[in-house]
């Protein structure tokens, strides 16, 4: 064969072969917009606080059944048994795993043991889903609308000083001691080396969720909701705070904050609930649930997520597109 065939059919194959190499890389690259590779946890380590009830068990749920392990925190006084043995349960076919911590999230030295009792565990932690929150309404209720100023005094005043005390302790200053007391943990899992060579922060990891309310970014007058409203404002800001504090390692700081869900707070469907009347005039015309929880919540933690930081996302089926001081 004369050389220039051979040079023709030579330049052939390198064309051939390229075109190959090209459609492979592509098929890799396409690879990272499947949902398993945006949203996937698995693998990933949790710790979720208030997680045996309400929004901290919906947010394990999605952790687990998706192949996250998960250290369900609650109140030394709250057994875990049954949430644990549950999520265990749901998460056995991805590999999920749940595993109840008590800590008194109020307590800055117990907030600092249950840091070093995981870290004994684990070499780092991807999530830190500071979910614990309480709300303490004044023992004198009336009906802010229609209340006569004697009435409306009455209520406001009833509000005790250790109630916006506990509040705040709860609502506000436990996130700022347990997103301090995990930063080390969550920064190595910032900087852990995946398998493709990739930083961890890369995928999502060491993100520090903040549960906080749409009640901060409303005026709504229908209950008094002060010092619950209150404390979750000051959240918001915390967590801008944070994230701007942890950027150098970045470590995320992001804040969910959900609309009417059902939890011990708020049992959404149960007769007597202060705000059934108001399910019906939210946009998307229902309350929310555990899918609209546990979905934005696997978004913020994971690959989709990574590139999101300081930020309060608002999971209120557009309830404060509404709110405006009337109901």
């Amino acid at each position: 064969m004369p050389c220039s065939s051979i040079s023709i059919a030579t330049a052939r194959n390198v064309r051939s072969e390229n075109r190959r190499d090209n459609s492979y890389r592509y098929l890799v690259d396409m690879a990272s917009l499947l949902t398993d590779s945006l949203f996937g946890v698995k693998g990933y380590v949790a710790v979720v606080t208030g997680g045996a009830s309400g929004l901290g068990v919906m947010i394990a749920k999605g952790l687990v059944k998706n192949g996250a392990k998960v250290y369900l925190v609650d109140l030394p006084s709250v057994s875990t048994e049954k949430s644990v043995t549950e999520l265990n349960e749901l998460g056995r076919e991805a590999g999920g795993s749940a595993h109840g911590i008590p800590c008194n999230v109020c307590d800055k030295k117990a907030i600092q043991d249950l840091a070093s009792q995981i870290g004994q565990r684990e070499k780092h932690v991807d999530m830190l889903v500071s979910n614990a929150g309480i709300r303490r309404d004044p023992p004198l209720q009336c009906n802010v609308l229609g209340a006569s100023l004697s009435e409306l005094q009455a209520s406001m005043w009833s509000s005790r000083h250790s109630d916006w005390d506990d509040t705040f302790r709860v609502n506000t200053t436990a996130h700022y001691f347990l997103s301090v007391a995990f930063l080390p943990l969550l920064e190595a899992a910032s900087r852990l080396e995946l398998p493709d060579g990739q930083p961890g922060r890369n995928g999502g990891r060491g993100v520090v969720v903040i549960t906080s309310s749409c009640a901060s970014m409303h005026n709504v007058t229908n209950v008094d909701l002060t010092s619950y409203a209150t404390s979750k404002a000051a959240t918001d800001h915390l967590v801008k705070l944070l994230a701007a504090k942890f950027s150098r390692f970045y470590v995320r700081v992001v804040g969910i904050n959900p609309g009417f869900v059902p939890s011990s707070m708020n049992p959404v469907g149960e007769e007597g609930n202060l705000f059934s009347a108001l399910f019906d005039k939210v946009p998307a015309k229902r309350a929310g649930n555990e899918d609209d929880i546990a979905g934005t919540v696997l978004y913020l933690v994971s690959r989709a997520g990574a590139y999101v930081d300081g930020i309060s996302l608002c999971v209120d089926g557009g309830r404060i597109l509404l709110a405006n001081g009337q109901e």
